[in-house]
This record gives C-alpha cells, sequence and structure tokens, in this order.
C-alpha cells in the first residue's frame, strides 16, 4: 500500500486489513525501525530510495537531523578525556560521534557506523563488540556479543530508542538489540538517554528500562514544555537541546 500510494492512514489499513488500529500502529513502529517508512501523524509515508544500496540506519540518519546533531552535539560535551564510553547503533549515537573531539578515551560500541566515524580519530581507542551482523542497521548482536560485554566495565552509556514514555519508560522493536543494550546498562555507571522529542510517547515492543533509571535524558527543544514539565515533575533529570 504504501509503495503504490507513498503515504497511508491507520485508520484505512486497519479497516482495510480488519485488525485494530494498535496493531497497525505496531506494524508502522517495526517498519520506521527499519528505515522502511516515516511515521506521521495518524499514518505514515513512504521513505524515498535513492540508487544502489543504502542501510535504512543510513536512511535513519536524515530523519530529524536538525534535532540529532544538537543532541549528539551536546552528549558529545559530556565526555571527559581518558573516559570509558558506550554508544549504540542508534543515528544519534552517530551524531555523537562527529561531535567528539579527538583525544584520548575508549569507545565500546556495536555499531560498524561508528566505527567508521572513529577511523579517523587516532587518539580514539575503540572496542567493537563481535557477535551476529546486522546489515540493516549495521550492528553486531547476538549470545557472543552480550558475553563479551560482561568482561567490560563503562562510565557512561550513550543509547537511543526507538520510543520513551513517562508510564512505560524506554522501549525497542528488537529483542537482540534490547539484550545486549540490557548488558551494556549493567556495566555502566551513568546512563545517558539520547532520543529527539518525536519518540516522546511512543511505545514499542520491548520495554529496556524505566525513566527513573536514566541519569540523563537529552532530548531537543521541540518537546512540549508540558512533556518536560511532567517528566521533571517525576524526578528525571532531563536536558533539551536546540
Amino acid at each position: 500500500m504504501l509503495r503504490q500510494n507513498g503515504n497511508a492512514k491507520v485508520a484505512d489499513l486497519s479497516k482495510l486489513f480488519g485488525v485494530t488500529e494498535e496493531t497497525i500502529r505496531r506494524d508502522l513502529d517495526r517498519l520506521e525501525a527499519d528505515g522502511v517508512i516515516l511515521r506521521t501523524h495518524g499514518g505514515a509515508v513512504l521513505v524515498p530510495k535513492e540508487k544502489g544500496f543504502e542501510p535504512p540506519v543510513l536512511q535513519r540518519e536524515s530523519i530529524h537531523l536538525e534535532q540529532k546533531e544538537a543532541i549528539g552535539k551536546y552528549a558529545a560535551s559530556l565526555v571527559e578525556e581518558g573516559e570509558i564510553i558506550a554508544l549504540d547503533a542508534s543515528t544519534t549515537c552517530l551524531q555523537l560521534v562527529k561531535h567528539l573531539p579527538n583525544r584520548p578515551l575508549t569507545v565500546l560500541t556495536y555499531s560498524l557506523a561508528v566505527v567508521n566515524e572513529l577511523i579517523k580519530k587516532k587518539e580514539i581507542a575503540v572496542i567493537l563488540i563481535g557477535g551476529n551482523f546486522d546489515s540493516d542497521s549495521m550492528a553486531i548482536t547476538g549470545m557472543s556479543a552480550e558475553n563479551m560485554v560482561e568482561a567490560y566495565h563503562v562510565d557512561k552509556f550513550f543509547f537511543s530508542c526507538q520510543g520513551f514514555d513517562d508510564q512505560r519508560g524506554v522501549s525497542e522493536p528488537y529483542e537482540s538489540h534490547a539484550r545486549l543494550k540490557e548488558k551494556i546498562l549493567n556495566i555502566s555507571d551513568q546512563h545517558i538517554l539520547v532520543a529527539d522529542s518525536s519518540k516522546f510517547g511512543k511505545k514499542s515492543l520491548i520495554r529496556l528500562l524505566g525513566l527513573e533509571e536514566v541519569d540523563l535524558l537529552i532530548t531537543d527543544t521541540k518537546m512540549a514544555n508540558a512533556d518536560v514539565q511532567l517528566l521533571q515533575n517525576k524526578g528525571i533529570n532531563i536536558v533539551t537541546t536546540s
């Protein structure tokens, strides 16, 4: 339907396929996570494809780019020389890496896109987690990756998500990514969530952790003041960037 029309509404898809709107929303969340579509109010549009293969993770990089750049720049400013940090395979963490100065520190990651950016920065030591390679996310997950993580300790873990919500917390669409993130959370002193405002109120398949377990949430100024106040009233440490 999306390939044929370029866009679709949740209500129309629900009637067409004879399923609930919540089922359609979950399907659209999964397609957005795959980089195939972009969610809109009440529906979705197809992400245009360029000639040649481009991994969905790089397709997603241009979505909400201005907000991700601002979040990544602020997050990079929190990294101190000599620290050991962990980064997930999100496009927001990719922006963080682009703003990291070339100075001594260690980065633990399972993202090949992140590693590719760090090749240029010779002062930064990189630990690439090994395991099963996913070409769509350019990420390495699986049991061997999870086991490898347990041997390390990091000062700060910067990670994003599919959605965050004051009730459900932080959630993810893929079990393999969620399991690996849980392992990294367990070895990290600080948990720093980097997520643009479009993800607030969204709920995905797997609950990763509660917002109260996040030491710092970095989002953007497009998040409604009432929502920022709501989270602050719940004791969430939140910074908005522009």
